[in-house]
């Protein structure tokens, strides 16, 4: 098995057609075809199903696959290295952020890192943080900044900084035209809660408080949107968890009002997380090392 084997396969496998590959690749369509029956010859098993005219990996092309998404990130790791033994300023980042820092935090922290380092590219993907502690375990992104808990022993998590939910309701809700600004936990229980989507840290944390006070609350919308969550309180359309960083605005304009709840205070830490196996690059390094100064910017 060789490296243009190993490329071939990993760009069939994703496209799941051997005449789009070739024509992605430059290649005839038979020399992929060729390329595939021998690997299958000299590995001595079935790597591809075909079904309803598309090829489809068998359990051992899944493992394959696998290996081959390590291999192929590994030799990109070494190329982006050697870039980075000759300069700082070139290279490339990929880089994953869960929904709140991705939007209201990496965007500003990442400009003023590039204001440094010019040249360097940065790749960008904002979802929840299973997602991206997915594409960390997929070696996907090099390195990601999330909010919520990390559950996989393979991936290394550094803390950065605390970040606190706020609970936040419309200025024409109940609670501020009866200047109640302060509830108890009880009062909560018979609001509609909006909610992110699960997968989402701000909802694993917000869900575990409350289990914690003995509380259950009913999520009447469910929106995988920080800035549809504050449009929907803001409506009235019932309350919901927000982090500090995404209200400045809001809270300023008194478009939306911050509710105390007593005995309840809700933080959560915000972190770096990487494969445990990641080469920490000299870019990386001075990316890391700019992380960690900004955050008491």
């Amino acid at each position: 098995m060789n490296l243009r084997q190993i490329s071939i396969f990993t760009r069939v496998a994703e496209i799941g057609s051997m005449s789009e590959t070739a024509r992605q690749l430059f290649m005839t369509q038979p020399a992929v075809s060729q390329t595939i029956a021998e690997l299958e010859d000299d590995l001595q098993m079935k790597l591809f199903d075909r079904i309803n005219r598309k090829l489809i990996l068998t359990n051992s092309g899944e493992v394959l696959y696998n290996y081959c998404k390590k291999i192929l990130s590994l030799l990109e790791e070494a190329e982006h290295t050697m870039r980075d033994l000759a300069t700082l300023k070139i290279g490339k980042l990929r880089l994953g952020a869960s929904t709140t820092i991705g939007i209201y935090f990496l965007p500003r922290m990442v400009g003023d890192f590039k204001k440094r380092y010019g040249r360097i590219t940065t790749q960008f993907t904002i979802d929840n943080t299973g997602v991206i502690e997915d594409m960390i375990l997929n070696h996907a992104i090099d390195i990601g900044l999330v909010e919520g808990k990390v559950h996989s022993p393979d991936i290394k998590v550094h803390y950065l900084f605390d970040d606190e939910l706020y609970l936040i309701c419309s200025k024409n809700h109940r609670w501020v035209k009866e200047n109640k600004l302060n509830i108890a936990p009880e009062d909560l229980v018979k609001e509609q809660l909006i909610s992110r989507e699960k997968g989402s840290g701000t909802r694993e944390m917000v869900e575990e408080i409350l289990e914690e006070q003995g509380l259950s609350l009913e999520v009447t919308h469910i929106l995988n949107n920080t800035e549809a969550i504050k449009k929907a309180v803001e409506e009235d359309m019932g309350i919901s968890f927000v982090s500090k960083m995404a209200l400045v605005d809001e809270l300023k304009s008194e478009k939306l009002v911050k509710i105390k709840i007593e005995g309840i205070h809700i933080t959560r830490s915000i972190s770096i997380i990487y494969h445990k196996d990641k080469y920490r690059s000299p870019l990386l390094d001075a990316f890391l090392e700019h992380i960690n100064s900004y955050k008491t910017d």
